[in-house]
């Protein structure tokens, strides 16, 4: 049965336990118009519920016709209630950083099941399948357009790392990636951070990702076209193989929250906010242009509302 439009509560089997991922429809959906889809996974220590309530989507969602998901990372130990600082959940981005990753938790295995419940309960275009996160969920994004190529459009992560050693998509995928030049968790210059939890971890430079993912879709390491407005500064590398693109955008002021929304961590951990881009509205813009061959609206420019 195809489900109608609203927000949904889902499950699906993944390493013999259920868990859950959320879907927003928006009200225009009618169940056989085949509808872009929008992954958007949750930054360490949030989840599904709380994705959708913070960065805008739904709104969004309404307004360009495209449907949202909100899969759910795991508890780092699973025996003990959720808490952001205590127990949180996240992502098995690669980095064998937490318990989560030791533990090996399999999710690209859940990500494949929910676009697999998803396509069965939902009238979606398999070809417009994007994928978006913050942070551990923005890793989680890399891994995601690496592991699952096969299955996703382009990906856009906010403020996180590609963290495998050795990726090898099956296919070059575009990327869109944010970052804040004043991100004290994920510093642009890389090196010892403390993290919400409490771990002194180093972390890499930034560029080593976008020089990665340079690589992987045979763009040139250096930018074809630059351009910085108002303290955003936007820069793109390619095309690559496929006609596949990489932007990166990098904003002054700009702490490690999502750009745009509202504050979630205090500044003392997350540094500080800037209301200079509206993430949401610039990430959907770049999967629209992704699919679209004539597309109103480009991510390299200013002007998005």
């Amino acid at each position: 049965m195809i489900l109608g439009p609203g927000d949904h509560q889902r499950e699906v089997s993944s390493e013999g336990a259920d868990r859950i991922y959320l879907v927003h429809a928006p009200r225009q959906y009618d169940g056989a118009t085949r509808l872009p889809v929008v992954v958007v996974l949750h930054g360490g220590g949030g989840s599904a519920s709380f994705a959708r309530r913070v960065h805008g989507w739904p709104k969004l969602s309404e307004h360009e016709g495209c449907l949202l998901v909100f899969p759910e990372g795991s508890l780092e130990d699973p025996s003990r209630p959720a808490d952001v600082r205590g127990n949180p959940r996240l992502w098995n981005d690669g980095s064998r950083r937490s318990a989560v990753a030791r533990r090996n938790v399999d999710d690209i295995g859940y990500l494949a099941a929910v676009l697999d419940d998803l396509q069965a309960n939902f009238a979606i275009d398999p070809n417009r399948i994007f994928v978006t996160g913050f942070s551990n969920g923005a890793s989680m994004a890399f891994r995601v357009g690496v592991e699952l190529a096969n299955r996703v459009a382009a990906i856009a992560p906010v403020s996180g790392h590609l963290c495998l050693a050795d990726p090898q998509p099956a296919r070059p995928l575009s990327m869109l990636t944010i970052a804040g030049l004043a991100d004290p968790i994920n510093p642009i210059a890389g090196g010892p951070v403390e993290s919400p939890w409490g771990t002194r971890r180093w972390k890499p430079p930034m560029v080593e990702s976008i020089h990665a993912w340079a690589r992987l879709i045979g763009a040139s390491l250096q930018p074809t076209w630059m351009d910085d407005t108002d303290g955003v500064k936007r820069v793109r590398y390619g095309p690559g193989k496929s006609g596949c693109d990489l932007w990166w955008y990098t904003i002054e002021g700009q702490g490690h929250e999502w750009p745009g929304a509202r504050r979630t961590l205090p500044r003392s951990i997350s540094g500080p906010q800037t209301d200079k881009l509206n993430a949401t509205q610039v990430v959907w813009d770049f999967f629209a242009n992704t699919s679209t061959p004539s597309p109103k609206r480009l991510p390299g420019f200013p002007g998005q509302r």
